[in-house]
């Protein structure tokens, strides 16, 4: 099977899509000039004629950004993208005309017309948002002084991206031959089996950021400063309220978090342990923890042999689940490789998925993780109007990684050899340790620089101690520590661009997990109501809509669920290496 997008699902051909730009364009300024007041008897039309216009936009928006993904080094292509996002900006900020006009009528007046007429109903989730978050809109004078920090952390973030792309990140000798470490190139270095050539890639790469750090601490403490300023600017106590805020999620999540993995630390650093045991390591460096337990196992997969392992890896989820994924194979998943494409990016949006598909195990995984949220956006899109169709952030990775667990447990259940076993438990347990252990451990550190940076500017030497205090929290005593050790804050890229967006890597693998338990192991989870729960999007605020699947995560009981699976793998996997 060929993997290629079928763009005509969106636009016959670029024609139809500037003619659509154009009428968007009329549509905007026609429904604005006549929209001065919201009446009782034309409040279902600007509804509907709002999101008429909203759900054009996001068609423009996706194909234009598509074309560019497809064909990256396209000059039409990149024009296509630009006028896509152009015209969101253009229609975002135009329409909040309108919800000033329906916030200005009071939440009184606006449920009272809810009731009062059915074909309103399908709005009250948004409506409901809409005057959630109305006391942290601003007003214009305040919006004024929040886009010059919104400015200022956009050029804060561009100064971050230009460190990087000009940083020299220098060279190592691997096999007789000098290498230029790069960017792309050196994570790949960092997990050789050769201990001394990642020893080398470590020490090398982290000398040449602690040689920037300077100009790095400058980029955080603005950015933490701008996102302080932001949030308060609009009503918020803190940074962490207004990214929770957003989706309605209860902060006490946070916390919750972090109290259920610091008990869970010691059976992670057992782990460490036993890894470092297994590769005949006696002092382990903070370098050693990358290297695959693999065996130097080179799984290769054509697209074919792909497709039919994912299919039988999804048999759990059932027949209805299946039909969708054979729907989707059909012009929905670009994963050809072509060299015009863009080709480090991974991303699933509006019932689409792009990746390059070379055949390794990352690929299959990366293939059936994507499947996993066109899926949820193909059922969204079929089962609720457009406002709801895009799931929220919290819940959005859950179907992705339920699909990564099933398709981990049947490759191991196929697996023949005690080493096949071993890689395909590892690579699981490992995952467990970077999107749990790892991100709850930047959520922590985040939290604390935004503490710090309410006291006073930062320093480079102080967030270096304070990150070190973390690593050595999370990965224990077993392990030494280098001066360069504490560097890694320098690379953590997320904490520049988004804000308090890691945690929700540790919290979607944990809900997945309890999730495929409950489906398949205890069968407590019906196909059914697992398949209505992805056919929601955001219909519904996304704490609510988890508990519809059993999934209370306002309760440590479902976290710790989460982790003692990790700790029967851990326990199987030393059974398999002792054994």
């Amino acid at each position: 099977m060929k993997l290629e997008w079928n763009l005509t699902h969106l636009f016959a051909n670029e024609e139809d899509f500037f003619s659509m730009v154009e009428e968007i364009q009329e549509r905007l300024d026609t429904f604005l000039e006549h929209t001065k007041e919201v009446t009782k008897d034309k409040f279902l039309a600007v509804l509907e004629e709002y999101f008429d216009v909203k759900e054009m936009t996001n068609r423009v928006l996706v194909y234009g950004s598509l074309r560019y993904y497809d064909n990256a080094k396209d000059a039409q292509s990149i024009e296509l993208k630009s006028v896509g996002e152009g015209l969101q900006n253009e229609v975002n900020q135009k329409l909040t005309q309108i919800e000033r006009a329906i916030l200005g009528l009071g939440k009184d007046t606006v449920f009272f017309w809810l009731r009062e007429n059915s074909k309103l109903e399908k709005y009250c989730h948004f409506l409901d948002d809409l005057f959630r978050k109305q006391q942290h809109i601003p007003d214009e004078k305040t919006s004024l002084e929040i886009q010059e920090y919104t400015d200022e952390w956009n050029q804060a973030k561009n100064r971050y991206h230009s460190i990087l792309e000009e940083m020299d990140y220098g060279e190592i000798l691997v096999d007789g031959e000098m290498i230029k470490l790069t960017s792309s190139n050196f994570p790949k270095y960092l997990a050789s089996r050769n201990r001394t050539v990642r020893q080398d890639t470590y020490f090398t790469v982290n000398q040449k950021f602690l040689e920037k750090e300077g100009e790095i601490t400058s980029v955080f403490d603005t950015v933490f400063y701008d996102k302080l300023c932001l949030a308060k600017g609009k009503g918020y106590s803190s940074v962490l309220e207004s990214s929770l805020f957003e989706e309605n999620i209860d902060p006490r999540i946070i916390d919750t978090l972090i109290h259920v993995v610091h008990k869970s630390l010691p059976m992670m650093q057992k782990y460490l342990k036993l890894k470092a045991s297994f590769l005949k390591i006696t002092d382990p460096h903070f370098y050693d923890f990358g290297v695959p337990l693999d065996f130097g196992i080179k799984k290769k997969y054509t697209i074919d042999e792909a497709i039919s392992i994912v299919k039988e890896a999804l048999k759990p989820l059932g027949e209805e689940y299946l039909k969708v994924v054979d729907i989707l194979l059909d012009g929905h998943i670009d994963a050809l490789l072509r060299s015009e494409k863009h080709q480090s990016i991974i991303f699933s949006w509006n019932g689409y998925s792009f990746l390059n598909f070379h055949g390794a195990y990352g690929d299959l995984k990366n293939l059936v993780h994507e499947i996993g949220h066109s899926v949820n956006d193909y059922l969204s899109c079929k089962n609720v109007p457009f406002m709801y169709m895009v799931s929220t952030v919290f819940v959005g990775e859950t179907s992705s990684i339920v699909n990564e667990i099933l398709l981990n447990r049947y490759l191991y259940e196929q697996a023949t050899t005690k080493k096949e076993k071993i890689f395909y438990l590892s690579k699981e347990i490992e995952n467990y340790f970077t999107s749990v252990f790892k991100q709850t451990m930047y959520t922590e550190f985040e939290r604390e620089l935004y503490r710090l940076r309410e006291q006073g500017h930062f320093h480079g030497e102080e967030l270096s101690n304070t990150f070190l205090k973390f690593i050595k929290m999370y990965y224990g005593e077993d392990i030494c520590y280098d001066d360069v050790s504490s560097m890694e804050w320098t690379r953590l890229g997320h904490l520049v661009r988004w804000s308090y967006y890691s945690y929700t890597y540790a919290t979607g693998l944990l809900m997945a997990s309890v999730v495929v338990h409950s489906l398949v192991d205890e069968q407590t989870l019906t196909k059914e109501d697992y398949i209505n729960f992805l056919a929601s999007g955001s219909s519904m605020y996304s704490l609510p809509l988890l508990e519809t699947i059993g999934v209370d995560m306002t309760n440590s009981t479902v976290m710790e669920q989460g982790l003692k699976i990790l700790e029967s793998d851990i326990e199987e996997l030393e059974k398999l290496i002792n054994y």
